[in-house]
């Protein structure tokens, strides 16, 4: 049941239209705040408001990609003209990109970094300096459970992730003084368009690959995007309020486990 524990609050999520940032936005919605939902897709984008917009939720589309500093800059300030403020952000989007270290090309890799890493440093970049003008803020950082071990051909990927937990860590330190607070969610297998997508990468059956990765958590299935959203929605509220750099599993007890019962193939 909803308590409204982001009433009258001004929510900002990337990658909004689909999977984790979806279920976040319905959260925060639910739970009381006006939601702006950022996707690269503009069709997609304003297709996620309109659901978002099903929780009673006052709801604006933006279409940016991330990785492009001014659409970002543009995506913020817009959102900030429309509603005033921004007192929580989720610096979500992402994308799949399966490699070794020797074989992945260089394109690759940097339009990885560029989404996955970079996009979460603009994002937050051009939210600080209104946060820091209203002494306050809370940013939730999507990483991964790649950012706190290997995972087999995923090199691009999980530097990305291991350096949005790093960043998080930094930008905790330089701006607690601001009263912002900033952590980051690590999720391992979650079910969603963006895991659809490197599974495919891989090659095989996909729904036999998710099944034996489901074997492999200790609490016996994958994660669902609301298992996640339901973090995000504690780490924006009033409720982590001592609570800034953490770098948090969500993982069905994966990270707990010594070893995986099955190993995907590195190849």
């Amino acid at each position: 049941m909803a308590s409204r524990r982001l009433a009258d609050r001004v929510a900002l999520v990337t990658g909004a239209a689909s999977g984790i940032g979806l279920a976040a936005a319905e959260r925060f919605g639910a739970e009381g705040a006006s939601v702006v939902c950022v996707d690269v897709d503009p069709e997609r984008s304003a297709a996620a408001a309109e659901q978002v917009a099903g929780t009673g939720a006052e709801v604006h589309a933006i279409a940016a990609d991330v990785s492009d500093a001014d659409a970002v800059e543009t995506a913020v300030r817009a959102a900030i003209e429309r509603l005033g403020r921004i007192d929580v952000l989720m610096a979500n989007a992402g994308i799949a990109g399966t490699g070794l270290a020797h074989s992945t090309p260089l394109e690759l890799w940097d339009r990885v970094i560029a989404v996955n890493l970079t996009g979460v440093f603009l994002t937050v970049r051009a939210a600080l300096p209104h946060m820091m003008e209203r002494r306050g803020g809370s940013i939730v950082a999507t990483a991964s459970l790649a950012a706190l071990s290997g995972v087999p051909a995923q090199a691009a990927y999980t530097a990305a992730k291991g350096g949005v937990a790093a960043l998080t860590r930094q930008i905790a330190v330089d701006y607690a003084g601001y009263g912002i607070r900033i952590n980051a969610l690590c999720p391992a297998t979650v079910v969603t368009p963006l895991v659809l997508e490197a599974y495919e990468q891989r090659g095989g059956d996909v729904d036999e690959l998710l099944r034996e990765r489901g074997r492999d958590v200790p609490l016996g299935r994958l994660g669902e995007p609301l298992d996640v959203a339901n973090l995000a929605l504690f780490l924006a509220s009033d409720e982590s309020a001592w609570m800034t750099g953490a770098v948090l599993p969500v993982d069905g007890g994966l990270s707990a486990a010594m070893a995986p019962r099955h190993t995907p193939p590195a190849d």
